[in-house]
């Protein structure tokens, strides 16, 4: 092949997509190879000046290009210049690559501009087209990396020899260092001995069986926080299927693990209660049984004495017989006592039981709580103790029931009586509050100590446990008390100080039953045999 030949010349530079070109400085004209011709984009003419030279550039860099080559004309360097050519036809754009030199006379002047075009279109969009991927590519590895820091388990990879190759922040937190400083480290590097063991030990079973492992373990942060982790570790293989490294995720699962904690505990709680409360409905109901089987045999005593009773009044022998009602008296006060201990103990089943209600009538309540004083004050004049009562209302007609509003005043006038010692006072009185009744019942005697006073409204309890104690009880007269009024809507309260004396205060609401008309006492101050009963059985537990 002779290279000197034009014809194997222009069918090189066909087959390469290269022109050759020489600009001539002095006549300011560009001659061209037939590609080279082509590749500038014009063909069947030759371009002269400057002018012509820059027209066929695409307007945004013919200003890059003269001054690029006036730099080359200048330095005498190569010239290695990409740049975009307009069509001549259409005005489409294309890349070519100009490469070349200066060529200078023998005097040093800038002569001739040679050198060889190349089209690079195919190349520039190549490259167009990679750069627009490695944007996206760079996007959417910002947007993994933001989306995996984001996440609150830990997250890290390896490679097959355990050295880490990345983590998340919260893999960060844990280890307590940065993910640069983390990556390239075994677990050796950055854990104790005992904890990096045991992972070396993890990764190996798994590389070993090729597939993924799991189990938990408690972990402790720098700030000493702990935590459960649930943690996962699974194999990833390059295209021919052989493994490449380790995937770990740890899930943090300590407040999962206190839940279930907590729901076992209440569960086995809810047994225990159910199981408490099933133990209480037995001895409810023992305590139910056993006091309707008590009244029964103590109602036919107390109905025999009465029999015996009569028999001894007919009985003409008087010294006998003062003798004998003297003990008739204390086998009648005992019974009193029993039947209002159990009568106490069938009401505290009813109110556990929730069977124990109260008929509300619309009532005086101030002439109520008056009768009721007045029909008990001889016997606590006997005591030699004062009683008064007063009121800053005459009438105040309220819903209330009478005969559980009689047993709340006979009881507190006896706890009263209980613990006044002779010389004693007792007063009673009520006030008139618009929206309340309050009554208050005071007394002058032994006093309550001030740690037992959140206690006496409690069943079972006795502010005087001494072996010598002056009076009996049971010590739920006043739980069933503050029950009553509660029935009623109202509260009761205590004031008390030892050696000076007892205030019980009751606030009872101030409503009326509907379709209920109003029951006033008339004046008929004669006490019932049933009311003298009722006193009887409240105050059985003094003894003379």
């Amino acid at each position: 092949m002779d290279l000197s030949n034009e014809f194997w010349i222009d069918e090189l530079q066909k087959i390469g997509k290269v022109g050759i070109f020489s600009f001539d400085m002095r006549s300011h004209t560009v001659t061209a190879s037939e590609k080279g011709y082509e590749l500038f984009g014009i063909s069947g003419r030759k371009m002269e000046g400057t002018k012509d030279w820059l027209e066929v550039i695409h307007p945004s860099q013919r200003q890059e290009l003269s001054s690029y080559f006036m730099e080359a004309i200048k330095t005498g360097k190569d010239f290695d210049k990409e740049f975009k050519i307009v069509e001549e036809n259409n005005e489409t754009e294309r890349w070519v690559e100009l490469k070349g030199k200066v060529f200078y006379d023998d005097q040093g002047m800038p002569e001739k501009l040679s050198g060889t075009i190349h089209d690079v279109s195919e190349i520039k969009k190549s490259e167009e087209k990679y750069k627009k991927l490695y944007i996206e590519f760079q996007e959417k590895e910002s947007l993994l990396v933001s989306l995996i820091n984001s996440i609150p388990d830990l997250i890290f990879y390896k490679d097959i020899n355990s050295r880490y190759l990345g983590c998340n922040k919260a893999y960060e937190n844990y280890s307590g260092m940065k993910e640069e400083d983390i990556v390239g480290h075994s677990d050796f590097d950055i854990f104790d001995e005992e904890e990096a063991s045991f992972y070396r030990e993890m990764d190996a079973k798994m590389i070993e069986k090729e597939e993924k492992v799991s189990y938990e373990q408690w972990i402790k942060y720098p700030d000493s926080r702990e935590a459960l982790l649930d943690t996962i570790k699974t194999p990833y293989y390059d295209s021919e299927g052989n493994i490449l490294g380790i995937i770990g995720i740890c899930r943090d699962i300590t407040e999962r693990i206190k839940k279930e904690e907590l729901q076992r505990k209440m569960e086995e709680e809810t047994i225990r209660l159910d199981k408490l409360k099933e133990n209480d409905r037995i001895k409810t109901e023992f305590f139910a049984n056993i006091s309707h089987e008590l009244r029964t045999p103590i109602n036919v005593i107390f109905s025999a004495l009465q029999m015996q009773e009569i028999l001894f009044k007919e009985d003409k022998n008087e010294n006998a017989s003062i003798d004998k009602f003297k003990y008739i008296k204390m086998m009648k006060q005992n019974c009193y006592r029993l039947l209002r201990l159990i009568n106490n103990l069938i009401d505290i089943t009813k109110f556990d039981n929730g069977y124990f209600s109260i008929n509300e009538r619309n009532q005086d309540i101030i002439q109520l709580v008056e009768d009721v004083v007045l029909s008990v004050a001889d016997y606590i004049e006997k005591k030699g103790i004062s009683v008064t009562f007063d009121t800053d209302a005459e009438e105040k007609v309220i819903a209330v029931d009478t005969e559980k509003m009689e047993r709340i005043i006979l009881n507190l006038l006896s706890n009263a009586v209980k613990f006044t010692p002779s010389g004693g006072k007792i007063d009673v009185y009520i006030e008139d509050n618009d929206s309340d009744v309050c009554i208050r019942i005071k007394d002058t005697g032994i006093g309550i100590p001030q740690e037992k006073l959140n206690m006496i409204f409690e069943r079972f309890v006795q502010v005087d446990k001494s072996l010598t104690r002056n009076h009996e009880g049971s010590g739920i007269g006043l739980s069933i008390v503050k029950s009553l009024v509660e029935q009623h809507g109202g509260n009761i309260s205590v004031k008390s100080e030892e050696g000076k004396g007892t205030e019980f205060i009751i606030h009872i609401p101030c409503k009326l039953a509907v379709w209920e008309a109003s029951t006033k006492n008339t004046g008929n101050t004669q006490i019932s045999d049933d009311f003298i009963e009722k006193i009887n059985i409240e105050f059985s537990d003094i003894y003379n």
